[in-house]
């Protein structure tokens, strides 16, 4: 009896100091996840022969706004911001129907939101499925130190959906 309370002691203390030790990584740190309508302004290509293919890059920009509820500190429909993005074609399939299609991008996006701006920037992003996911890499004011993803819908669906983690 003696053993298996001393075991439960050590045990019980393992997973203490473990909490501590972990602990740190966890402080402070704090998500905000939410989805935007968007509406997407004009885009220029800046074609790269040959023209229309890999090499191509695009600048556009998207207004964002509340859906049907409040959120960031703004209510619901209202415009809550923008993201002006970039991206270049790496790798390009032919034909709608290719199942095998592997097609990439590079993109670099800015969003600007009360409080601050996130940016997101990411290599040989998937362009070949219905939502494009690009990693975030930091931002400013409130936004200082982000990570987490954006999440560009097809323009059928026009949404986007950020997952934030922040310090």
């Amino acid at each position: 009896m003696e053993n298996v309370g001393m075991r439960m002691t050590a045990a019980a203390a393992a997973a203490a100091l473990l909490g501590v030790l972990a602990a740190p990584a966890s402080f402070g740190a704090s998500s905000l996840d939410f989805t935007v309508k968007t509406v997407q302004g004009p885009t220029t290509a800046h074609p790269h022969p040959p023209v229309g293919g890999v090499g191509d890059t695009y600048v556009s920009s998207l207004t964002l706004k509340n859906t049907s509820i409040a959120q960031l500190g703004m209510a619901a429909r209202a415009k809550v911001g923008t993201m002006q993005f970039t991206y270049t074609i790496r790798k390009q399939c032919l034909g709608a129907l290719n199942r095998t299609c592997k097609a990439t991008a590079d993109f670099n996006t800015v969003t600007n939101l009360p409080g601050g701006t996130v940016t997101a920037d990411g290599k040989a992003i998937s362009i070949a499925s219905p939502t494009i996911t690009i990693p975030v890499v930091g931002g400013t004011g409130r936004y200082k130190g982000a990570k987490g993803t954006v999440s560009i819908s097809p323009a059928s669906s026009k949404l986007s959906t950020y997952k934030l983690s922040l310090p």
